[in-house]
């Protein structure tokens, strides 16, 4: 009896582990297929329909649609979206696969970013606002090359093979670019302080730049260097409405002219210890039309390149350093 008994346990047993076993290579096969899986299927056919992006967290919300001047801000007065950053984010949307599940425990998705503090998520939707596609982003796991995601109203997250983490902050999604031109197209710069006499910067007949006005005073060339290479590489980093600004008085303007008969004024204007700039181009040279927003970050002192940003009617946030070049005091 006990020998039957015993026989009826092991086999039992041997059902059991057979069972288990199988249950564990189903899982496995699922977890291989899941390994291979393509986030976001048949992307290229959706990246054709997009209108509008959003991104949304809890403290931020950026709204980017698609009109005949190209990737706007909808929520920051349309100020151009920076293409370079569109172009990343949809390449790593594309090429993202699925790597493995993680928790679907809501409890643990701060663990991965993915807590109403911290996630962002966004969103895109057709010219007749359908939404095609949403996710929420949690953080970026350097370790394993992944971002964790899940889709909304699921708790159930994702480990994905690409970077996609990003920033619902508007100015992340800025484009940057407004002008690089090099010290060698330099012909002539004034300086203009209220209540002071002009400086004027001019270019002698050996290209070196001397101060001609005040005549009596003299400057190390370093600073000379520094107020005739100004122009190099200038980025945005926040902007105001002209409209907003077109009763204040500058703090410094200053007019640089070029060797290619155009110039360009510049009206600088301190708020709120932040330095915006107003730019007035007068004869563009033909030979760098149509203006591209995109421009090089080339110090060679010979280029010229504005970005179509600079033409914009905009007050441009700017980098306080190119304000104290030229804010020369005389002793």
């Amino acid at each position: 009896m006990k020998d039957k008994s015993l026989k009826i346990l092991v086999t039992i047993a041997a059902i059991l582990l057979l069972v288990s076993l199988l249950i564990f290579v189903s899982s496995q096969n699922d977890l291989k297929k899941i390994n291979h899986e393509i986030l976001v299927k048949d992307f290229d056919n959706i990246l054709n329909k997009i209108s509008k992006i959003q991104f949304l967290s809890k403290e931020n919300k950026t709204i980017i649609e698609r009109n005949e001047n190209g990737w706007v801000l909808k929520n920051h007065d349309n100020f151009p979206a920076s293409s370079n950053e569109l172009r990343k984010f949809f390449y790593n949307l594309r090429e993202a696969k699925i790597l493995e599940l993680k928790t679907a425990k809501k409890n643990r998705h701060y663990k991965l970013g993915l807590e109403e503090e911290r996630k962002i998520t966004f969103s895109l939707s057709d010219n007749l606002d359908n939404e095609m596609l949403a996710y929420e982003l949690g953080i970026y796991n350097y370790l394993v090359g992944g971002t964790y995601i899940k889709k909304i109203n699921d708790d159930q997250t994702f480990l994905v093979s690409a970077n996609l983490s990003t920033d619902s902050e508007g100015f992340f999604w800025m484009s940057p670019y407004l002008i690089n031109i090099g010290p060698e197209n330099v012909n002539k710069l004034t300086i203009m302080q209220p209540f002071k006499k002009k400086k004027i910067f001019s270019k002698n007949e050996n290209g070196d730049f001397k101060l001609v006005s005040p005549s009596n005073k003299t400057f190390d060339e370093y600073i000379i260097s520094d107020v005739i290479g100004n122009l190099q590489d200038i980025d945005i980093e926040g902007y105001i409405l002209k409209n907003k600004i077109k009763d204040l008085s500058p703090a410094l303007k200053a007019k640089y002219q070029f060797t290619n008969k155009s110039s360009l004024m510049m009206n600088f204007y301190n708020i709120n210890d932040e330095i915006f700039v107003t730019l007035d181009f007068d004869k563009i040279p033909n030979s760098i039309l149509p203006l591209k927003k995109e421009i090089s970050e080339s110090f060679e002192g010979n280029q010229f390149e504005i970005s179509s940003n600079a033409l914009l009617n905009y007050g441009f946030q700017i980098n306080k350093m190119n304000f104290d070049n030229l804010n020369i005091q005389l002793d």
